[in-house]
């Protein structure tokens, strides 16, 4: 047990002094010897990430919302970012390529989100 002279309410003396630091040592060492090793956990709650060490809440983190931005039908020389959604002959598609479009659709820039076929039949 370490001895606070606060706690005292007098100066310590050489054996109490001697006594807090063979305590520290001992604890240090046991430390050493044993480290605690956090428990980490990441939860989530809907649109909230929850971080916790130990089982105690440190951090959350409210996640973004993903709202595409619908441009209707791709067309040439136009600045498409990340998360423009166009439709090309009948099918849509999510833009996973920042780019300004040439004379024709390149596909290698876009992610196919839904088919939907031939409808002139």
């Amino acid at each position: 047990m370490i001895t606070y002279r606060l706690e005292k309410g007098a100066p310590l003396s050489i054996l109490e002094i001697d006594t807090n630091f063979r305590e520290l040592e001992q604890r240090l060492s046991t430390l050493e010897d044993h480290p605690n090793t956090p428990v980490i956990a990441v939860e989530q709650q809907e649109d909230v990430l929850i971080f916790k060490v130990d089982g105690e809440v440190i951090s959350h983190i409210v996640l973004p919302k993903f709202q595409p931005i619908f441009k209707g039908e791709w067309m040439k020389n136009t600045s498409y970012r990340v998360g423009t959604w166009v439709y090309c002959n009948h099918t849509l598609y999510a833009c996973q390529v920042p780019h300004t479009s040439g004379e024709n659709f390149e596909p290698s820039f876009w992610a196919l989100i839904f088919n939907g076929g031939n409808f002139d039949a």
